[in-house]
């Protein structure tokens, strides 16, 4: 069982073989209803295939992947947005459990990550003056980590990007101010407690009145002071209200940060060759997701496509030499701390990942990339041409570059050589990032099934292959790749 208590390392093994699941399984963690598991039975594995090309036979199953919209509605419209720590970030960890071992993944299991999580309560902001300007409701949603607030009556003052030049000029009036601006980074919020700024609320920069969620940007929780984001067109209307004369509001936001436990969720499909019994290849995602809206792009498609990309590789009955071991991490939205514990507790078995490919707001595959490796460019080169995945028109020219910011930034600081499949998004997600307008309509399951053929395709590549194409960087390797990436 699972508790409060559990160490940070503990592992709580779920489920082990195709009829052998463990009691743990219904633990008081984990409620796993039957919605989420829809006729799990026909997705049992087959008897290993003869195949000319296991390559085929992995990319055929994840682009039919029948269970997808079952998956997807269950994580998507059922739970919703999940963030860790929540009741859903709870139900959202049940689903990933039961949903792998239907698949028939080898082994299920969780892995426990202390965390401070952070509650949001209900947000209420009002201009008292001008009283003209009391009829508004103001659409708003507090940052992750950012504290309460009980406030009648604060000044609102427009500090525009919150440069230390404008806050100069505008003089005492920003002591004890609720800052309208543009931006909210870790100098301006700075900037903002060394001034005694009462709160930041920060304009959305897409239209729609959709606040976006994020976590404040403080090295410690909670934060400092209150920071909100509020919609766009609120945030103008604030803005032309301050230009015109005194703006007083009143503030009122619920939030809480304590501590407390989540869970990474793992799966393995269990390799062949005993002589690299102790080599995996990695594949993983976010589970974890804001709240506003339902986690869909970001990162239900990431989601999704590992899901369907591990059931493509146990439905095909084949195993390759070496274990390709899928995880969902929790709270990458809360600073990547599922993933940073993961690589952390197994510090001493990062030199036994073949590779990491991690999968974040994913659309249509494009083509793959290997962050700092070119000599991975023959292998992703050929499979991107090969017939299996010839329909998919993968470009053959494997990206080198990169950016920080998701689950595999841990690993590669660890020296592991990350991958990914290169995709492009719908042009209008921008729109939808991280606010309420993030659900299931926005995502093509099609997309999802092409981008989990090619990461099927690579995980095979990579787990099968008779050596280790890819090489474990030294930490003085690292760190050049890291200047040189502008990280």
């Amino acid at each position: 069982m699972i508790g409060n208590d559990a160490p940070a390392t503990t592992l709580n093994r779920l489920y082990r073989g195709p009829h052998r699941p463990s009691c743990l399984f219904w633990s008081r963690r984990i409620l796993v209803a039957a919605l989420f598991l829809p006729a799990l039975t026909g997705f049992a594995p087959q008897r290993p295939v003869p195949a000319d090309s296991a390559t085929a036979v992995v990319v055929a199953r994840a682009l039919e992947s029948p269970e997808l919209p079952a998956m997807a509605s269950g994580l998507l419209d059922t739970i919703g947005g999940r963030l860790s720590g929540t009741p859903a970030g709870t139900r959202a960890e049940a689903w990933a459990a039961g949903w792998m071992r239907g698949l028939g993944l080898d082994t299920v299991y969780y892995e426990v990550v202390r965390i401070p999580v952070w509650r949001r309560g209900t947000t209420h902001l009002q201009v008292v003056t001008p009283a003209t300007a009391r009829h508004r409701p103001i659409a708003a949603a507090a940052l992750g980590y950012a504290p309460a607030i009980v406030a009648d009556s604060v000044l609102v003052v427009d500090v525009g990007r919150g440069d230390s030049a404008r806050v100069a000029a505008l003089g005492d009036r920003v002591k004890g101010a609720a800052w309208l601006t543009d931006v909210i980074n870790p100098d301006v919020l700075a900037r903002a407690v060394r001034a005694g700024a009462a709160a930041l609320l920060r304009i959305t920069l897409e239209p729609g009145r959709l606040p976006q969620a994020r976590v404040a940007p403080w090295p410690d929780v909670p934060a400092p002071l209150p920071a909100l984001s509020v919609s766009r067109e609120d945030g103008l209307w604030l803005r032309r209200l301050t230009a015109a004369g005194p703006v007083v509001m009143t503030l009122r936001v619920e939030a809480e940060t304590r501590p407390g436990t989540v869970l990474n969720v793992v799966g393995e499909w269990e390799g062949s060759d005993p002589s690299v019994a102790d080599q995996v290849f990695l594949l993983g995602a976010h589970l974890d997701a804001w709240d506003l809206g339902d986690g869909a792009i970001d990162n239900g498609t990431g989601v999704l496509s590992v899901m369907a990309a591990a059931g493509a590789l146990a439905g095909s009955g084949l195993r390759p030499r070496r274990t390709v071991r899928v995880v969902l991490f929790a709270a990458e939205e809360l600073g990547l701390r599922g993933s940073r514990e993961y690589v952390k507790t197994h510090a001493g078995a990062m030199g036994d990942v073949v590779a990491m490919m991690n999968l974040d707001m994913v659309g249509d595959p494009e083509g793959y990339g290997a962050t700092g490796h070119p000599e991975a460019d023959t292998l992703f080169a050929r499979l991107a041409r090969d017939t299996p995945l010839r329909d998919l028109a993968l470009h053959a020219e494997v990206n080198h570059g990169g950016g920080p910011g998701s689950d595999h930034q841990p690993f590669l600081l660890a020296g592991v050589p990350t991958i990914y499949v290169q995709t492009s998004l719908p042009p209008d997600a921008p729109r939808w990032y991280h606010n309420a307008g993030d659900t299931f309509d926005k995502i093509d399951l099609d997309a999802v099934r092409a981008t989990a053929a090619a990461a099927a395709a690579a995980a095979w590549a990579l787990a099968d292959h008779p050596g280790r194409p890819l090489r474990t960087l030294s930490p003085e390797e690292t760190a050049q790749l890291i200047q040189r990436l502008g990280w």
